[in-house]
Formats: C-alpha cells, sequence, structure tokens
C-alpha cells in the first residue's frame, strides 16, 4: 500500500520536474516549458491498480484506488534560469480491497477494506487510523523543489515543520524515508521529460538510467515521440508518446538474491500532453503491467500488477 503511495508521488514529481523555464532546448514556437514566478497550479493524480497473485492453486486479488492532490507555486526563477517551486499534498484518499481464494472457482473469501479521506477523516474503515494518523499531519505541509533550465534536480529543501513531522514516525516508516530530502531527491530524479533541441514532430528520442527496484537493479530506457500538435480541451496541445523498457542488470547468483522477486515481464507505456500556449504540461496518462515470480519455500509467487496513472494540472 505505501508501495503504490510511492510510485504516486513519483508521477507527480515527475510533472512538477518538467515544471520550469527550458529555453534554448525546444524551438519558440513549439513546445517549450513557460513557466514564471507567481504561477499556481492544481494536481490531481487518480491511480487504479489491480493485483492478482497465485502460490500453486491459491489466489489473491487486491483493487486499489488511490486519489493524491497537491499545490503547486512557482516562487523564484534566478538570473541561470533556477526555478524554485513550492510544493505541498492538499488531500490524499485511499480505498483497498480483494479477496483470496483456494482455488479457480472456489467461493472468494473478502480481505479486510482499508479506507479513508483526508478531507474527512471521520470517514474511514476501522484498519485504516494507523495509516491515516502518518498522513493527515503532513496535509498542508510544504518542501521547495529547486531545478536548472534543463531539468536537473538542483536541491530539495524540506522545511522544518516537516522535518518535525518526520522525527516522530519511525525510522523504519518508508513514508519517512519518502519525504526527508534525499527521497525526495531520488523520487524527482526517477522520471523526467527534457525538451530536445530543433523538437520537431515525428521526433523520437531516449533517456537511459539505472534503478534499483524491488526486483534489483534494471537499466531503464525511456523512449518520447513527439506526436504533433492538436485541439484538446479549448486549448493547443502538444501530444508526446512514452514507452519504457527495463533490461536487468547482470548480479551474482547468491543465496540472498535467490530469494529475492524475479521481474519476468514489464509493459510501461503513456500519453502526456503540453499547453503551448501555457507552457505546462496539462495532463499525463500512464500505463505499465509487471509479472514478477519470487520464490517461496519450495513454491513460487506469481504476482502480475496492472497499473493506470490518469493525471491532470490545471493553472489557477
Amino acid at each position: 500500500m505505501i508501495q503504490n503511495f510511492r510510485k504516486l508521488l513519483a508521477i507527480l514529481l515527475f510533472m512538477g520536474r518538467s515544471a520550469h523555464g527550458n529555453s534554448g532546448l525546444a524551438q519558440s514556437d513549439g513546445p517549450q516549458w513557460k513557466y514564471k514566478v507567481g504561477d499556481k497550479f492544481e494536481v490531481v493524480l487518480n491511480q487504479t491498480s489491480k493485483s492478482e497473485t497465485k502460490v500453486d492453486a491459491r489466489e489473491t486479488t487486491i483493487d486499489n484506488a488511490t486519489t493524491i492532490e497537491m499545490d503547486w507555486e512557482v516562487t523564484k526563477v534566478d538570473a541561470n534560469g533556477d526555478a524554485t517551486v513550492e510544493q505541498s499534498l492538499s488531500r490524499v484518499k485511499l480505498s483497498v480491497n480483494g479477496f483470496t481464494r483456494k482455488k479457480q472457482g472456489d467461493p472468494a473469501t473478502p480481505l479486510k477494506d482499508i479506507g479513508f479521506d483526508t478531507s474527512n477523516p471521520a470517514d474511514i474503515s476501522s484498519d485504516s487510523k494507523t495509516l491515516l494518523e502518518q498522513i493527515q499531519p503532513l496535509i498542508g505541509l510544504q518542501f521547495s523543489v529547486v531545478m536548472s533550465s534543463d531539468g536537473e534536480i538542483i536541491d530539495v529543501i524540506v522545511s522544518p515543520d516537516v522535518a518535525k513531522q518526520l522525527e516522530k514516525m519511525p525510522d523504519t516508516q518508508r513514508l519517512r524515508q519518502l519525504f526527508e530530502k534525499d527521497g525526495l531527491k531520488d523520487i524527482m530524479g526517477a522520471s523526467a521529460m527534457t525538451l530536445p533541441e530543433d523538437l520537431s514532430a515525428g521526433k523520437s528520442w531516449t533517456e537511459e538510467a539505472q534503478t534499483t527496484t524491488a526486483f534489483g537493479k534494471f537499466d531503464r530506457t525511456r523512449t518520447y515521440t513527439y506526436v504533433g500538435d492538436k485541439e484538446s480541451d479549448g486549448a493547443e496541445m502538444a501530444e508526446f508518446t512514452l514507452d519504457v523498457a527495463m533490461k536487468p542488470v547482470d548480479s551474482d547468483a547468491s543465496t540472498e538474491n535467490s530469494l529475492k522477486s524475479k521481474l519476468l515481464e514489464f509493459e510501461g507505456s503513456g500519453v502526456l500532453l503540453m499547453d503551448l500556449d501555457g507552457g505546462f504540461l496539462r495532463s499525463s496518462k500512464v500505463r505499465n503491467r509487471a509479472h514478477s515470480e519470487k520464490p517461496y519455500r519450495e513454491k513460487n509467487i506469481d504476482t502480475v500488477i496492472n497499473n493506470q496513472i490518469d493525471t491532470t494540472v490545471t493553472k489557477k
């Protein structure tokens, strides 16, 4: 559940990383970032996922639906083009439910339902109290992101209020690691879209990086294509497509590694729309499918996870 929350924030912060001037990288009459001091935005992300796990004949399915809302404000752009963007969580809504059965065709046994909404804390399932108590104090607290004109994350500044709240969380709590400076910088560095020079419709470009996941280390390749321009929601948009490939990095065959989950298949794709006049990323739709296997005693745990993440950015 916390892992899904981390993935969602990675997408949100991907949008934030793209949110500032990128002068010189794109043609003046084509897609380019045009954010300036005083710009304010509302960001809404909706994610649904389905996890299907099999151990021999036993099957377990878990459905997850999450909404995250954030507020952004560009507070500074210096002479070098480095921009400071204040970001804060304004709402988190979560619903998790599922079932398990001994084998296909058998009656399903419901799992515990988990659900809460930080905008309505009274409406909460009995098994969600601890998680809500950990997230609720983070609502409204701010952190700053400083980005260079080419999209590099220069710094992440966590406010004293956020730092104080994080100190109350256990050291092993992933939420604490997520909102600490290194965790935020790591998330923001995990995803980016930098517009190349001489960008024209039909052009593709790739970005490669090595990433560490629950399945081990991977060489990740993101391929972007500038499809062209179109009208959407009454505005002229630049449309981009995204394809993601993951290739495992060779590792030793130690006992520790042999007990970890192994990623068997991965498919990732998306569509992004950029407001040409406003110069900001208006929306993204990202889909991915991961098929993994993990040894368990003399058996294997086979898991397929399908994710769908839709993000919209609205200028205030």
